[in-house]
């Protein structure tokens, strides 16, 4: 009988090419069946506008379908969670928002998953900035003349949220934290509409609003536009500069999106993933539908996303933790 002698080394060498030359084929042979993409919220808002998006560009450069699933509830912590547990076959992705993936795993420390553990970051598709709003009536032009405004009040300047724990309630808190000044008072409400009502009568005096929410009013001379919140200025709305361009550093915020699966994907999936969504969403008409509607296209590499969710989670924790801002 003819032994065979197995040198260790060899062996383990061997069995690593074989699984290194598998990769590509298990990559090869996706999709072979439609492909759901579960965003948090209820149809008809910014992040189903862009779900829809990241659905139709992924199907077309993927030659498959991409359904999109609305599993709206708890700031987008539900679907979030239905992902983290779904399996690793890239036929479930999630569209990611700040919300679910940062400022709520912040705020609650009983979320049924981790964000970064849970989950296999693809690309962040894009941001909308937020807009710190006044009164018209305000004695304030610009940022700086806000801030002195604030500071010789002998009562807080009262603003506005959509609620506790809401992004526009976050950056708030992360904007007194950056300017160091602190006469303020929240003043929480059950959604973005009636802010703006009261803010507009005059009850409140502040709000960082979505900027695609605020624009019309802006334009309409009902709001006044004090700054935008992204890292640069926004491409519809050209005049209105960044909070750090009028003078607190450090501040840097927006609402964005993006594309995750289940965790331990294999790298071949999320690479294929990445160069579709890529491909799809670079498109000139895909770009100008995002920017339409207020978002700033992104689509950066899943290492990149990575990094930057890890450092999203990492200021909303120290946001959270100074104001002592918690939720059950």
């Amino acid at each position: 009988m003819l032994k065979l002698k197995i040198v260790p080394g060899l062996f383990k060498a061997a069995i690593a090419g074989m699984l290194c030359a598998a990769a590509p084929a298990i990559a090869a042979d996706y999709p072979d069946r439609p492909i759901r993409l579960i965003v948090g919220f209820p149809p008809g808002g910014g992040a189903d506008f862009v779900a829809r998006q990241v659905a139709q560009r992924l199907g077309d450069a993927l030659k498959t379908s991409v359904v999109v699933d609305n599993k709206a509830g708890a700031n987008g912590t539900i679907a979030a969670a239905e992902v983290a547990r779904a399996a690793p076959d890239g036929y479930t992705l999630l569209l990611g928002v700040t919300a679910s993936q940062s400022i709520s795993p912040a705020l609650s420390p009983k979320l049924p998953y981790d964000p970064l553990r849970d989950f296999t970051p693809i690309t962040q598709v894009g941001y909308t900035p937020l807009v710190l709003v006044v009164n018209p009536k305000l004695p304030a032009r610009n940022l700086d003349e806000f801030l002195q405004y604030a500071k010789s009040r002998r009562t807080p300047v009262p603003y506005g949220s959509a609620g506790i724990g809401n992004i526009t309630h976050m950056a708030a808190e992360l904007f007194v934290q950056s300017s160091g000044v602190s006469n303020f008072q929240h003043v929480p409400y059950k959604g973005s509409s009636q802010v703006v009502t009261d803010l507009i009568g005059g009850r409140v005096e502040a709000y960082f609003d979505t900027l695609p929410s605020s624009l019309p009013l802006i334009q309409s001379g009902q709001l006044h536009a004090l700054a935008v919140t992204g890292p640069a200025r926004s491409d519809t709305a050209r005049d209105i500069p960044t909070v750090q361009e009028a003078g607190v550093s450090g501040f840097q915020t927006t609402t964005w999106f993006g594309v995750l699966a289940p965790p331990k994907l294999d790298p071949a999936l999320a690479d294929r993933l990445y160069e579709a969504l890529k491909r799809g969403m670079q498109a000139p008409d895909a770009r100008q539908a995002l920017v339409t509607r207020g978002v700033e296209p992104v689509l950066d590499t899943p290492a990149q996303f990575s990094a930057e969710l890890q450092e999203d989670l990492q200021r909303w924790r120290e946001v959270a933790r100074k104001a002592n801002i918690k939720l059950e």
